[in-house]
């Protein structure tokens, strides 16, 4: 039986993906311009680069009470819409403390779908296939990195700078914002022609629904998968909460602590710093804005290429062991950043890298993408959507998501005063959490590669 239909579903579904990496992306891009048309020191620009990570931490953690009662498609159309409302408004403000808040309220719709996406994609699965669709989600992010850079690039190229205003009005970084609300419209366009997932129909009653879609996307028996979903739900479909998640371990299950740690490690090796500052860190070493875009989309370009690896593999190869070895390659990596900033010479923001060690910075940045695009980008949105079962789903990765997102925050928040301490110390640090991200995949992660989902 074919699975073209799950592949067009999870296609459509991770578009949401794409949002989250474009929106990233233009931060990275506009973040200069910003700084310059406001006047933001290093805090202020702290706060503006990462208060819509604590929106996407609160879009998160909403999102399980509302996806448990309404579905996952209400709370990927009602992302849309906010992406589409914070973007434009991002654009038109004029103040710093304004423009936070509606980076905020973009950040609420960006933490709603990652919440949900993911979960929806696992849902809608054959199990042979369920680890490449769900690396679709990755993917679509870092095919939105590669977009809102570019789109920021050629607006930059085109007006000067970042801060110099267009033709039409305008200084460029609003109109970076205004071209991400334009992905988001098509989106929600695109969130209306999905079905419900087979697991929100059963939670609903809706069995001859939940049958027929079953008999559509793949070849999994149908009467296997709904009595495995209807036993995991053990016959209540009343709203789940966080009281779901209660047990002996500091008062979580077990299992819920293994997935925040799974999603806390992920931000933890400091991947938010490359997507957001990259084009800052490489002008303050430096690069011209020219070469610093250029650097910035080459590494997401190596992040795309790395998908497409993770997406041939991630069907093949345990998830534990992918973690494990992509653990052990970052802590290698982000050491060799460290060494290469170590080196900068120069002072009162005229510092500069050697050749070797601005050669040496390259690869091992551009190593760094490869590790993280193969296995704890995609490897940790598919795993928390793995690690439970029916009952606990929503909320528990509604949890994970959010902690995800609030671990985001505290690293894009935090970098700025790192970095005026010394890039290598920021980057010592990534690297010692790569090597704890290691370890805890080798030693308390359970394996998920072929786990049925119930």
């Amino acid at each position: 039986m074919s699975t073209r239909y799950a592949t067009v579903l999870a296609a459509g579904a991770a578009v949401g993906g794409f949002l989250f990496g474009f929106d990233t992306s233009t931060m990275n891009a506009a973040i200069v311009g910003i700084r310059a048309s406001l006047g933001l020191n290093a805090a202020a620009l702290g706060f503006v680069a990462a208060i819509a990570l604590i929106g996407c931490a609160v879009g998160a953690w909403a999102s399980g009470s509302v996806a448990a009662r309404w579905g996952r498609n209400r709370v990927m159309l009602l992302a849309g819409a906010i992406i589409v409302l914070g973007s434009v408004a991002v654009a038109l403000s004029s103040r710093s403390m304004l423009l936070g808040a509606f980076r905020f309220a973009t950040g609420v719709g960006i933490g709603a779908a990652s919440a949900v996406v993911p979960g929806y994609i696992a849902e809608i699965s054959p199990k042979s296939i369920r680890g490449r669709l769900g690396t679709f989600w990755q993917f679509a992010i870092v095919i939105g990195q590669f977009a809102g850079l570019l789109v920021g690039f050629l607006l930059t190229q085109w007006a000067g700078s970042e801060a110099h205003p267009l033709p039409m009005g305008g200084a460029t970084w609003r109109w970076m914002f205004i071209a991400v609300a334009l992905p988001a419209a098509v989106y929600v366009l695109i969130v209306r022609g999905l079905p419900s997932s087979p697991h929100d129909l059963l939670r609903a009653g809706d069995v001859d629904e939940a049958r027929a879609l079953l008999a559509r996307l793949g070849p999994d028996p149908v009467d296997e998968e709904i009595a495995g979903i209807e036993q995991a739900l053990a016959g209540s479909r009343r709203a789940m909460s966080l009281r779901e998640l209660r047990g002996p371990r500091l008062g979580l299950q077990p299992i819920v602590w293994t997935g925040i740690l799974l999603a806390a490690f992920q931000q933890l090796v400091g991947i938010s710093v490359v997507k957001t500052y990259s084009n800052a860190i490489w002008q303050a070493v430096g690069y011209s804005t020219a070469s610093a875009f250029t650097i910035s989309m080459v590494t997401v370009l190596v992040s795309i290429a790395s998908t497409v690896v993770a997406i041939v593999f991630m069907d093949r190869v345990g998830r534990k062991t992918l973690l494990s070895v992509g653990g052990a390659v970052m802590a290698i990596a982000l050491a060799a950043l460290a060494w290469c900033f170590s080196t900068t010479t120069g002072s009162d923001g005229q510092v500069s890298l050697g050749h070797t060690a601005g050669a040496a910075a390259l690869v091992a940045i551009n190593v760094f993408a490869v590790a993280f695009g193969i296995t704890w980008g995609p490897v940790m949105w598919l795993m928390l959507s793995e690690l439970f079962d029916s009952r606990l789903r929503v909320p528990a990765v509604a949890v994970c998501t959010a902690v995800n997102w609030l671990t985001n925050w505290a690293v894009s928040w935090t970098f700025p005063l790192l970095a005026g301490v010394g890039l290598q110390l920021a980057y010592g640090l990534y690297a010692a959490f790569a090597a704890l991200a290691f370890l805890f995949a080798l030693r308390v992660l359970p394996e998920t590669r072929g786990r049925a989902l119930s």
